[in-house]
C-alpha cells in the first residue's frame, strides 16, 4: 500500500470520527416534565385498587421507563399517550417512590422521582384527624387526615369512598376497629335543603376508612340535632341530642332514650372502660354514668363542700390516664381543674386564671397525662397538674403557663375555632384558626411541640379545613 492510499484512508476515518462526534454533540437533551399537579413536598395519594394517572410532556425522548416498585404496586408507561398509570392493592406497601427515566435520542437521560402513598391504612397511632362541619347551608361534612409524616389529605373519607359525610358533622369516636361519625343534619339541613351524602350517622373501618354502615336522617328521626357520640360496642352507641342521650343499636337501628339523661350538655362524652360519661351543671353538679347494663344513668354528685373552688358549672370532662376523671369547673368567679375519683368522690383541685372557652363543640380543655391545655381566645395556656398533698388549689395559679398567642403568628387569624387537641402519642398540641365566619375557608391548623420549641409551631397547614369540629386521634379513647 503506497503512502497516498494510506493518507486517503486516514482522511476517511477522520471524517467518519468527526461526523459521529458532531452528531452526538448535536443530539438535544431530553425534556421530560410531569404535568399532573402534585403538591410541593406532598406524595401522590393512591386509593387501593383505583387507577391513578400521571400525564407528562416529552421532547427529544425516545422512551420513558419506570423503576421497580414494591410488592403490591404496579405501573404502566404509555409512551404514545404520554401517560403513566399507577395502581396499588390493599396490602401494598404504604409508602413507595416512583422513579421515571426518560431516554433521549442519544445516550442522555432525564430522571424524575415521585413519592407515593397508598391510602390503605389510617390507623397509625401517630396520625391525626380533623372532623369538619362544613358550611351548614351549602356543604357536607368532611374528614381531614394528617399523616405521621405531616402530609395532609383534606377529605380522606370522600377520597376513599367517593361519597361524603353528613351535613354539619359534629363528633366522632373510635371503637372495636370502627369509627362512628355523627352529623347534626344528615342529608337535609335546617332550611330543608337536601344533600347527597351517606347519612346522619356514618360508620367506617378505622384502618381503611371504608364505609361499613350508614343511617339516614329519616332512620334516626327521633334525634333532634345530635351533637356528640360515644360507642361501647355495636349495640351500645350513645348519641347526645337536644333531649338528652339515646342508645342506638346499630344492628337493627333501634333508638332507646337513656332515662335520667335529660338536658345532657352539648359537650364530648368521656369513656372509661365500658362506661360512658356526661354531666349536668348546677349548684349540685353531677357526673352521669351510662353503662351497657342499663338504659338509665347513675348520678355521681360532685363535691359541694370541702373544696376551695366551688363547682357550680361544669365546662367539660375527660378520662384521665389513671381511671379518674378530669373535670373543668367554674363557680363564684373561680375556675379550676379537678381530678375526680368516681368511686370515692374525692377531688384534687388546682385553680386556673380564667374561665376557658368551650366553643360549639364543648371542648374546654385537653389533657395528656397530667399536662392540661386550654385557651382564652387565641391564647393557649398549660397547667402542669401537680397532685402533691402539700399544695393547695391556689397553687395552680402559680403553675399555670402562657404558651402561645396564635394571633402573633398570623394577623389574619380571626378566631380559634372549637377546641384544642393534644396527641396521646407524640404530645403535640393542635389548634384551628379561621379568619372569620364568612371567610372560614381561610384557615390554618397549628401544631406545637412545646417540649422541643416553645417559641413557634413546628408545622402549619393552610386552608385545609371547613369549620373544624375538633381533633381526633386513633388512640385518643
Amino acid at each position: 500500500m503506497n503512502a497516498r492510499t494510506i493518507w486517503s484512508l486516514l482522511l476517511v476515518a477522520a471524517a467518519l470520527f468527526t461526523g459521529c462526534s458532531t452528531k452526538e454533540e448535536a443530539d438535544p437533551a431530553p425534556e421530560f416534565e410531569l404535568t399532573t399537579e402534585v403538591g410541593e413536598g406532598m406524595p401522590l395519594f393512591v386509593v387501593p385498587d383505583t387507577k391513578v394517572e400521571l400525564a407528562y410532556t416529552a421532547n427529544h425522548v425516545q422512551h420513558v421507563a419506570a423503576g421497580t416498585l414494591p410488592e403490591g404496586w404496579s405501573v404502566e408507561v404509555l409512551d404514545a399517550e404520554q401517560r403513566i398509570v399507577l395502581t396499588a392493592t390493599a396490602d401494598a406497601a404504604t409508602a413507595a417512590t416512583l422513579t421515571l427515566t426518560a431516554t433521549g435520542t442519544g445516550s442522555q437521560q432525564a430522571e424524575r422521582q415521585v413519592a407515593l402513598r397508598c391510602l390503605n391504612t389510617f390507623d397509625d397511632p401517630q396520625g391525626a384527624f380533623v372532623l369538619n362541619e362544613g358550611n351548614m347551608t351549602t356543604e357536607n361534612g368532611s374528614l381531614t387526615y394528617i399523616t405521621p409524616e405531616g402530609h395532609v389529605l383534606p377529605d380522606a373519607y370522600q377520597t376513599v369512598n367517593g361519597t361524603q359525610l353528613g351535613n354539619v358533622a359534629q363528633d366522632m369516636d373510635f371503637c372495636d376497629g370502627k369509627i362512628y361519625v355523627i352529623s347534626q343534619n344528615g342529608d337535609r339541613n335546617a332550611t330543608g335543603t337536601s344533600f347527597e351524602n351517606d347519612g346522619m350517622l356514618v360508620v367506617m373501618d378505622a384502618r381503611t376508612l371504608r364505609r361499613t354502615a350508614g343511617f339516614t336522617r329519616e332512620q334516626l328521626a327521633q334525634l333532634d340535632w345530635p351533637t356528640h357520640i360515644a360507642a361501647v360496642d355495636e349495640r351500645h352507641v350513645y348519641v347526645r341530642d337536644n333531649a338528652g342521650v339515646y342508645r342506638l343499636d346499630t344492628t337493627n337501628g333501634e333508638l332507646t332514650f337513656v332515662s335520667g339523661s335529660e338536658g345532657a350538655p352539648k359537650s364530648r362524652f368521656a369513656k372509661i372502660g365500658d362506661k360512658v360519661y356526661t354531666y349536668k351543671s348546677g349548684y349540685i353538679s353531677k357526673i352521669l354514668e351510662i353503662s351497657p347494663e342499663s338504659d338509665a344513668v347513675r348520678s355521681i354528685s360532685l363535691p359541694v363542700s370541702g373544696v376551695s373552688c366551688d363547682i357550680n358549672e361544669v365546662l367539660g370532662i375527660q378520662a384521665a390516664d389513671d381511671g379518674r376523671m378530669w373535670v373543668m369547673s367554674f363557680g363564684f368567679g373561680k375556675s379550676a381543674m379537678n381530678k375526680f375519683d368516681l368511686e370515692t368522690r374525692k377531688v384534687i383541685q388546682r385553680q386556673v386564671g380564667f374561665k376557658p372557652e368551650t366553643g360549639s363543640s364543648g371542648v374546654a380543655f385537653v389533657a395528656r397525662g397530667n399536662d392540661i391545655y386550654y385557651a382564652d381566645g387565641m391564647t393557649i395556656y398549660h397547667l402542669p397538674f401537680d397532685e402533691s398533698a402539700d399544695l393547695d388549689a391556689a397553687s395552680g395559679l402559680d403553675a399555670e403557663e402562657w404558651m402561645a398567642d396564635l394571633s402573633a403568628f398570623d394577623s389574619q387569624a380571626g378566631m380559634c375555632y372549637n377546641g384544642l387537641g393534644v396527641h396521646p402519642v407524640t404530645g403535640r398540641l393542635y389548634a384551628n384558626t379561621i379568619r372569620s365566619y364568612a371567610l372560614y375557608a381561610q384557615n390554618r391548623i397549628w401544631v406545637f411541640d412545646f417540649a422541643a420549641d416553645k417559641e413557634s409551631p413546628i408545622a402549619t397547614y393552610e386552608d385545609c379545613t371547613r369549620f373544624p369540629a375538633g381533633f381526633y386521634f386513633p388512640e385518643n379513647r
